[in-house]
């Protein structure tokens, strides 16, 4: 059965955990003779503009009447707006349109350009018909994203030929801003969210890490990698002869191939080059000898597009890439819980095609189901330890969490541009990576931070750390849980201090396998008698010893006082028995410091008193039965 977490603290949920994107809108209803009615949330950058024509609302070829913007017997005359969405991560556009009396060959047409001069044809309009405009202009994105209308084919012959525009409308939707763990970087950036030590990109699960094809001069060829529920992708290629083309769920990342080899531009193929000086990566097809990739692409959890390079084979750093032209990359919307199918091609070229590379797939995951995914939450697996101690990131030098907040101290102020911590990572940029290794205890490709059995020995970390699990089923506490807004137990007793290590052999007890120990070699039945001395043993290694006797009820512990010693050893020592320990069965208990979960309990060993058959009393022997 699944474990039940209650939901709490709604509101905070909201602000902390769940991701909320706002919309906001440039919208014309013409519902004045302006050209700078500003009917949205947001204000355009500039009024319409007329070329062509008198640039006046209220009358010419293009105008403003009845709350439509108008167009009748249109040349050459032509009316655009632009807006900035460079905050969006996507857009839309829509509008209401009708036709009145447009012959053959006359049309109107909706194009659009990112930078306000060379510009793409989205739909053509013609003939007396009506209807509503709406489309994905994500591409387009840019601080000067513009929007024309302007005939489509032939001059318009007469007077009649009209087309009616309403309700101009752009729609952006912007990337949460949220800064979760306060250190200035905001989340969509920032590569721990929550200071814990360890990166975004490591706290997803439900990954897959696929290498593909390797190079060889056979045309162009494909490979297709599918995985489920994806909520963010890396694509490194270690060499690369000479471009290639990503499609996700049957849309590709840009509308042209991505081509990296100055003079081998093909048509449908565009340029992309690094965005600091506009050159050309050298030699993209020869592996880099630092280990980097030779391009890296990057769709984060917003379906955002981010391209880098090693701009020579002996570069130590990657570089931000982006295409000659400005073109931007396409916006991913990636849809939870879906199969996603995602096909690498690379083109034919002059000579041999390079192309080997990693593709890896992951999604966002609530590990422990408590409503808070792992990246923002200090405890994934609700088992008392704090994420930052089941890392290991606390054994690095300069790291420390003295106020066991579940963050690094001092993260704030010093996690560079990227939101990781400086002492941990490689360098800071927005591909580092960790300068340590997250551990993994028992090497089952899990991190300690997402299991409740760390070193996979049957016992819960919730209890080898020391706390308590009323119901044994590895979280802490009681049945069922409750959270804070940053996944913390709240329903627990204790947890969240120092975890045990009961051997003090300074590793933690739920980082180190352990198990009940194992008796070699049972206790026997022994006969004595009173007066006499004898012992009882096991043959075992143990931390801890206990010897207990059966009082007719129940087992009770022994202790070394009266005609006992040894109690917590292997050897227990009986010196005079008297008749009532005649008949009492012996066990031994045993366990080790490192396991809390289990002990070994011995076979019973059963002390007999037996009189001497022979009693010699003042040089007088007497013989007896010894019954």
């Amino acid at each position: 059965m699944k474990h039940p977490i209650k939901r709490i603290a709604l509101l905070l949920l909201a602000m902390f955990s769940i991701t909320i994107s706002a919309q906001e809108t440039f919208s014309d209803t013409f519902s004045s003779v302006s050209y700078s009615n500003n009917d949205g949330s947001q204000n355009w950058s500039t009024d319409w503009l007329e070329y062509n024509d008198n640039n006046n609302p209220a009358n010419g070829y293009i105008s403003i009447n009845n709350d439509e913007l108008r167009f009748r017997y249109i040349w050459s005359e032509n009316i655009r707006r632009s807006a900035d969405l460079s905050s969006y991560y996507t857009a839309s556009l829509s509008f209401d349109w009708s036709t009145s009396s447009l012959e053959t060959g006359e049309t109107l047409v909706i194009q659009i350009s990112s930078d306000g001069s060379s510009f793409t044809t989205l739909d053509t309009f013609s003939g007396t018909q009506s209807g509503t405009f709406d489309q994905d202009i994500t591409a387009y994105m840019s601080s000067n994203t513009t929007i024309r209308f302007r005939k489509g084919g032939s001059d318009w012959s007469g007077n009649n030929d009209r087309t009616y525009i309403d309700n101009v409308t752009i729609t952006g939707v912007s990337v949460p801003a949220t800064d979760t763990d306060g250190d200035g970087i905001s989340d969509v950036v920032d590569l721990d969210d929550d200071n814990d030590g360890i990166t975004d990109e490591e706290e997803y699960c439900s990954t897959i890490s696929a290498p593909f094809l390797t190079s060889s001069d056979v045309g162009e060829r494909s490979v297709v990698i599918n995985h489920t529920d994806t909520g963010y992708l890396r694509l490194d290629f270690s060499s690369m002869d000479n471009s290639f083309q990503l499609d996700i769920n049957g849309s590709t990342i840009h509308s042209s191939v991505l081509e990296f080899e100055n003079g081998a531009l093909d048509p449908g193929d565009e340029y992309f080059v690094f965005q600091s000086d506009g050159s050309f990566i050298s030699q993209p097809w020869v592996a880099n000898s630092n280990g980097i990739p030779r391009l890296r692409l990057v769709v984060n959890e917003f379906g955002q597009i981010s391209l880098y390079g090693s701009r020579n084979t002996s570069s130590t750093t990657l570089e931000l890439m982006e295409a000659q032209s400005g073109t931007p990359f396409n916006t991913i919307p990636w849809v939870p819980g879906n199969n996603n199918t995602f096909i690498i091609t690379n083109q034919a070229g002059p000579g041999p095609e390079g192309f080997t590379g990693e593709l890896f797939a992951s999604s966002i995951c609530d590990t422990d189901g408590d409503g808070i995914s792992n990246e923002f939450d200090l405890d994934s697996d609700n088992d008392g330890i704090l994420d930052i101690v089941e890392s290991g990131v606390l054994n690095e030098s300069g790291v420390a969490d003295a106020n066991n907040d579940g963050r690094i101290d001092g993260a704030v102020g010093g996690s560079g541009s990227n939101g990781l911590f400086n002492g941990i990572e490689d360098v800071d940029t927005e591909y580092a990576i960790h300068s340590y290794s997250i551990l993994d205890s028992d090497s089952d490709g899990s991190y300690d931070a997402y299991v409740l059995d760390a070193d996979g020995d049957g016992c819960n970390d919730v209890r080898e750390a020391g706390f308590t699990d009323n119901n044994d089923d590895g979280y802490l506490g009681p049945n069922p849980v409750t959270v804070d807004s940053e996944g913390v137990v709240t329903s627990g007793s204790d947890g969240y201090t120092t975890p045990a290590d009961n051997d003090s052999n300074a590793a933690y007890d739920f980082r180190e396998a352990g198990a009940a120990p194992t008796i070699t070699s049972q206790p026997v039945d022994v006969t004595t008698c009173p007066g006499c001395t004898t012992s009882i043993s096991a043959t075992v290694s143990a931390d801890q010893f206990q010897w207990q006797y059966y009082n007719g009820s129940s087992w009770i512990n022994l202790s070394d006082i009266g005609i006992y010693s040894g109690t917590t050893t292997n050897l227990l020592n009986i010196a005079n028995p008297t008749q009532s320990e005649n008949n009492t069965p012996y066990r031994l208990m045993v366990s080790n410091d490192s396991f809390v979960c289990g002990s070994t309990t011995s076979n019973t060993a059963t002390i007999t008193l037996q009189v001497s058959t022979v009693i010699t009393n003042r040089k007088v022997t007497y013989r007896v039965n010894k019954n």
